[in-house]
């Protein structure tokens, strides 16, 4: 698990392979461990949980990796030998049986997964809907209440849109204890430098430490990409229309997609990155 993947999952697979098997959320805050990757997480998990529901996982992910009637290598062989022989250890370490409370904690993990990924078909389908919305600056400001659900879906501490002297500042979000502003545009073209000059002066009239995010629906011009990243150190990053459905798909988690933007931005400056490369 080297390069942070597990097997052949993807972000959706993953979660959905874990909870049919112990009924947890494997990207929950409490999984969170170095770079957020699929990989990292089940490490975590691996330290977090008890003995037997860790031994029940690998058991089914060994049934996956290396299921019945597949010839295998002998390399293979020797290495789901000795995965097995892990597995045993486990549940003799403590009993067969997971106690009774982490088949209660089992039980609320797998609930707020379920109650997460309804949350998330329905702000999908909101979002349909308003990208079929004539009046523009009522699915703009509809926008605003949308995201606001996400990231609060999240635990991001979403504050609503405010006023302060001069300026309207459409949100703002915690995560990993740093503030970061929020501004939405849904415009019809992609934005113009202007915009992202009026967001930066937002985010550097408030502190040093100040961070941003720009949500532009239908992405950022090509030249205005290139002038702002000229003469200044960026302190935003932009997400575009593309980047918010495959999050509200459950394709990968808010606050790792988030995370690795933010990574990208302080190691390389980059404020805008295809999703693939994210992913």
């Amino acid at each position: 698990m080297s390069s942070g993947y597990v097997l052949d999952f993807s972000n959706r697979t993953f979660a959905e392979f874990v909870v049919d098997s112990v009924g947890l959320n494997i990207f929950d805050s409490r999984y969170d461990y170095g770079s957020g990757s699929k990989a990292n997480r089940l490490r975590k998990l691996w330290q977090a949980e008890d003995d037997a529901l860790v031994a029940k996982l690998m058991a089914d992910v060994l049934d996956y990796g290396f299921p019945v009637g597949v010839r295998k290598s002998a390399s293979d062989t020797e290495l789901e030998s000795l995965c097995r022989q892990t597995i045993v250890r486990l549940l003799h370490s403590r009993g067969a049986n997971p106690s009774n409370e982490t088949s209660r904690k089992r039980g609320e993990h797998a609930s707020r997964y379920v109650e997460l990924s309804q949350k998330l078909e329905k702000l999908e389908q909101q979002f349909y809907q308003l990208g079929a919305e004539k009046d523009r600056r009522k699915a703009g400001l509809a926008l605003e209440q949308l995201l606001n659900e996400l990231f609060a879906a999240f635990e991001l501490q979403p504050r609503q849109p405010f006023r302060i002297v001069g300026e309207q500042i459409d949100g703002s979000f915690l995560l990993d204890g740093h503030i970061y502003l929020m501004e939405s545009k849904w415009e019809k073209n992609p934005l113009p430098e202007a915009d992202l000059l009026v967001f930066r002066g937002k985010i550097e009239g408030k502190s040093t430490f100040t961070r941003g995010l720009l949500i532009a629906l239908n992405d950022v011009s090509a030249q205005a990409r290139h002038a702002i990243t000229q003469g200044k150190a960026p302190s935003f990053f932009v997400m575009n229309g593309h980047d918010l459905l495959m999050i509200l798909r459950n394709a990968v988690g808010l606050p790792e997609f988030l995370r690795k933007r933010v990574r990208l931005l302080a190691e390389e400056g980059r404020m805008f990155v295809p999703f693939s490369e994210v992913k």
